[in-house]
């Protein structure tokens, strides 16, 4: 029986990690890249990214997430710094919401590492009000930790966080993805204060 605790309004899924990370893959020299990502959950999560990497570590990249009562637009961007198996992206957003009058600034880091078969994948970001309604919050979503089995699957855990005004949202449960020559699926389904099963599709070209 899920506990009944208050649950923060806003739930942003916050720039792809699987999104911006898979072109962090791009060996060096490779042609910069489009990337796009949608996400859906059944507590109405709807999220979708569009992603630019040029080839040199410039990231462009506008996303939208919409929960019940929140519909929330980031336009922003970063640079992706190179370390041996550890990519580090710094991220900085533009955010603009349709309720509440929501106006700020949202900064983030996304990481990516892999090694063998092990892939790990985290974005933290922390929103910084300018006007409006909406309070600060921090965000992690995501932190991914996966296993790579046979050509295509990979399967682990992903875990996550949302924290404003003392409150907290953690989530943790499995995860699986499908990698083809389009780009991959993914599916979770994480369990905390509040339960949500998740399916997204990343598109590359």
């Amino acid at each position: 029986m899920p506990i009944d605790v208050p649950v923060p309004r806003l739930v942003p899924g916050v720039t792809g990690a699987i999104a911006v990370v898979a072109l962090f893959c791009i060996p060096p020299g490779a042609a910069a890249q489009h990337l796009v990502e949608v996400r859906g959950a059944d507590t109405e999560y709807r999220y979708v990214d569009w992603s630019y990497t040029w080839a040199q570590g410039p990231v462009a990249d506008v996303f939208y997430v919409g929960v019940p009562g929140s519909n929330e637009f980031n336009l922003g961007g970063g640079y992706a710094v190179r370390r041996g198996r550890l990519v580090l992206t710094p991220l900085a957003y533009l955010v603009v919401g349709r309720e509440d009058s929501q106006r700020g600034v949202k900064l983030a880091l996304l990481a990516g590492f892999e090694h063998g078969a092990w892939k790990v994948l985290s974005f933290l970001g922390y929103y910084v009000p300018v006007s409006g309604g909406v309070d600060a919050y921090q965000v992690l979503d995501t932190l991914d930790v996966t296993r790579r089995i046979g050509a295509r699957w990979e399967a682990g855990v992903q875990s996550g966080f949302f924290h404003a005004g003392g409150d907290w949202n953690p989530q943790v449960g499995p995860l699986v993805k499908l990698n083809d020559r389009l780009g991959a699926w993914a599916i979770s389904y994480r369990v905390g204060p509040q339960r949500e099963f998740r399916v997204g599709r990343v598109l590359t070209f």
